[in-house]
């Protein structure tokens, strides 16, 4: 459930921040927010224990871990697919005139730039919070912090 504001400590820099306090698993306890200075995600309330937050910042760190790996491995995929059409599409572009080869090289400059904003509107979205449990908010919804 979503607390309002709350002031955190960062455990790695020791920066003091301001982020969202959300409630962790249906307890008293805060969903630790990442660190804007370090990146780093243990993080406690002010003044909150930081003996049984290890456990939460291990799971955290262990579920971003199993994030990137899948992202990883659908990006080799994806290099994979794109080098098979390449070489599908070099083999193709063998037998065919200079009027098709012009039509398939506009085709591919409009995906080329389809892709390009595409990853753009990814990029922006990694500068919020993302909400990993269930609370107030659907899963995934990003928030945003005006950092002071």
């Amino acid at each position: 459930m979503y607390r309002g504001l709350t002031t955190f400590t960062c455990t790695r820099c020791g920066r003091v921040f301001k982020s969202h306090d959300i409630e962790y698993h249906m307890t008293a306890f805060s969903v630790p927010q990442r660190c804007p200075e370090c990146g780093s995600v243990r993080t406690v309330p002010f003044g909150g224990g930081e003996e049984f937050y290890k456990h939460i910042w291990e799971e955290i760190e262990q579920a971003e871990k199993a994030r990137e790996e899948k992202q990883l491995r659908i990006e080799a995929k994806m290099k994979a697919n794109e080098e098979e059409q390449r070489k599908k599409q070099a083999k193709k572009r063998k037998h065919q005139s200079r009027k098709q080869k012009e039509k398939m090289d506009r085709k591919r400059e409009k995906k080329a730039a389809k892709r390009n904003k595409q990853l753009k509107a990814v990029e922006s979205k990694k500068e919020s919070i993302i909400i990993l449990w269930p609370t107030f908010f659907p899963l995934g919804t990003p928030l945003r912090i005006d950092d002071e």
